[in-house]
């Protein structure tokens, strides 16, 4: 099929941000390989995070239509065998094991494949980018002209990255044309191109934070989770990472969930339990003004929140007493107030629902500071939806007054959109990563009675050998140069009737551990390289490296004595079982 003649001088990235409350997307058509800048960028309103499926596990709706769907349903008594999910993206970060075929429970506790779930949703989210920039082009996309970007929080681990990736191409994205950005990375990038081009409404102390030579943390807070990242601004313009990602789970998610905790006291955990599976309509029309509420929500003044009748009804029927009775006997009794259709939270109280967010965001930036990297700092760019909030952003910046600048740049939740747009068209705009941990293999080496003093070695053809090695390939906080190839190691494959070289792969806190089951490692997933048959040698040489130039992990493996034949490489973070992999009759170190 030939192109369309409007997309040959073209090229077109789009990004999707997939967060943990609501999902958007932004794209951006250009005619040239100059610089994007953040004005032609365009942006999609955000959908709430929500799938709802059929009792036959097929697609319904995804987003705000989502839960208007379900909501209609509750209102037949026809919703308990559908699927219903929402803020869904925090299971790849709160799992401690992540598989292709975990499951995840909706909201009534049924259980779903995740991959599914993820794969459907981000498949809506394809179809409706591609239906908008065909509506904007007047013409039809050919797919393979769009480059895809897909946000991830920087602290998630590779097996989460790895688990994203794998749900968008099952969607049907390419996976030659996809590439993750990393939320907090995303918004330093597009509030440099600000500042640079000195975007009305940016402070002048944002514009003095990206000239080159300073230095900034970037607090990404999302729905799910707050991030950080702190860089270095080059003297081309480009960003160095000064120090890897670290954070947790401590966004807006957090407001809602203390909420849902004080509902419960108030009437009770066996009411609230009760009156979520018998009226769930009303208990999403709660939810969903406490949202519209928080985020209008600016420190001050009572909050207004429409309170479900039928929610009093079922406390009286099961507690044997009014809860106007029960208000006043509780914690509550002065910080709110019971209406005839209404309940008045004073600020007080909606504060204190703020502070298990704020105060430790507050406390992650503390520790930051102790870092030697990052002592110098003077600078903190609050960015991502729950930025927005003027309570979040005036208690970081009350908490740091006399200690950090604290800037939150105009619409700070669509930076991370934004800037993800611009990763896509150039991933270079990130010049040095460092590295999280210190990555390894589990190998076979020669004994070395210094270094592998307490294990006994065996004798492998009249040489002594120690099992279990870590053999290290990246050293935690090591600066990686993005586009540069990492040193390779060597090795030599002494069994050529498996078909795969398969190693165990390990990650470590300390800079040079010496076996893999030292107490600051553990296992993150395997390494397997398939060597072509045409290669007939029973021992083969093999240079394999990793590294973390860009945002996932990567392996390369070559065949140094047989120039011109590749080696296809697989890296694995989601194959949880050890067995399988033991190298020790097959490796040893070249």
């Amino acid at each position: 099929m030939s192109r369309p003649q409007s997309l040959k001088p073209k090229s077109a990235v789009a990004a999707i941000d997939f967060g943990t409350t609501n999902t958007g997307y932004g794209y951006y058509m250009r005619a040239n390989k100059g610089p994007v800048s953040s004005r032609d960028i365009v942006m999609e309103q955000q959908v709430s995070t929500t799938l709802l499926l059929s009792p036959q596990k097929k697609f319904v709706a995804f987003g705000d239509a989502a839960e208007d769907a379900y909501k209609k349903l509750t209102l037949k008594n026809e919703h308990r065998d559908h699927y219903y999910f929402r803020h869904f993206k925090m299971d790849l970060h709160h799992k401690p094991l992540l598989t292709h075929d975990m499951k995840i429970v909706d909201a009534s506790g049924k259980s779903m494949v995740a991959m599914t779930v993820f794969e459907l949703s981000i498949k809506h989210v394809k179809k409706k980018v591609l239906e908008r920039m065909e509506l904007n082009m007047g013409d039809k996309i050919i797919e393979s002209d769009v480059m895809w970007v897909l946000t991830v929080p920087a602290i998630w681990r590779d097996s989460a990255k790895q688990f994203m990736r794998e749900a968008a191409v099952n969607a049907g994205i390419s996976n030659a044309q996809l590439t993750l950005a990393l939320e907090p990375e995303s918004a330093a990038i597009c509030c440099k191109e600000m500042a640079l081009r000195k975007t009305e409404g940016i402070e002048g102390i944002m514009l003095k934070a990206f000239d080159p030579g300073q230095k900034y943390i970037v607090l990404d807070c999302g729905g799910g989770t707050v991030d950080t990242t702190g860089h270095e601004v080059q003297e081309n313009g480009q960003l160095k990472e000064l120090h890897a990602a670290t954070g947790g789970p401590w966004g807006g998610k957090l407001v809602n969930d203390a909420f849902e905790e004080f509902i419960s006291e108030l009437v009770g955990a066996d009411v609230l339990k009760k009156f979520k599976a018998e009226k769930a309509t009303n208990w999403i029309d709660l939810e969903r003004d406490f949202e519209q509420k928080k985020r209008s929500f600016d420190g001050s003044g009572e909050v207004d929140l429409l309170f479900p009748h039928a929610l009093k009804a079922m406390y009286e029927k099961v507690k044997g007493e009014t809860l106007e009775e029960r208000l006043q006997k509780s914690p509550y009794a002065r910080k709110c107030e019971l209406l005839e259709s209404d309940i008045l939270l004073k600020s007080e109280l909606v504060i204190t629902l703020f502070n298990k967010a704020t105060d430790r965001i507050n406390k992650h930036i503390e520790e930051l500071m102790l870092y030697k990297k990052l002592k110098n700092i003077s600078t903190i760019l609050l960015v991502g939806g729950f930025s927005d909030s003027k309570v979040v952003v005036s208690a970081v910046k009350t908490h740091f007054r006399d200690q950090l600048k604290v800037i939150a740049p105009p619409n700070g939740g669509s930076a991370i959109m934004k800037g993800a747009v611009m990763f896509g068209c150039d991933p270079n705009v990130i010049a040095v990563r460092i590295s999280p941990f210190t990555y390894g293999v589990h190998t076979r080496m020669s004994y070395d009675k210094n270094r592998h003093g307490r294990k006994i070695p065996k004798d492998v053809n009249g040489r002594k050998v120690v099992d279990n090695v870590f053999h290290k390939h990246l050293e935690i906080e090591t600066l990686v140069m993005v586009g540069n190839k990492s040193t390779p190691k060597n090795y030599v494959v002494t069994n050529r009737f498996k078909p795969d070289v398969m190693w165990k792969v390990f990650k470590s806190t300390d800079k040079d551990p010496v076996f893999c089951d030292d107490p600051n490692c553990s296992y993150v997933g395997k390494l397997a390289i398939s060597i072509p048959e045409t290669v007939k040698e029973t021992k083969v040489s093999i240079q394999v490296s990793l590294t973390c130039r860009g945002t996932e992990l990567e392996a390369e493996a070559y065949l140094p004595e047989h120039k011109g034949i590749n080696c296809s490489i697989r890296l694995d973070f989601l194959d949880t079982l050890q067995a399988g992999c033991d190298m020790s009759d097959t490796i040893v170190v070249g």
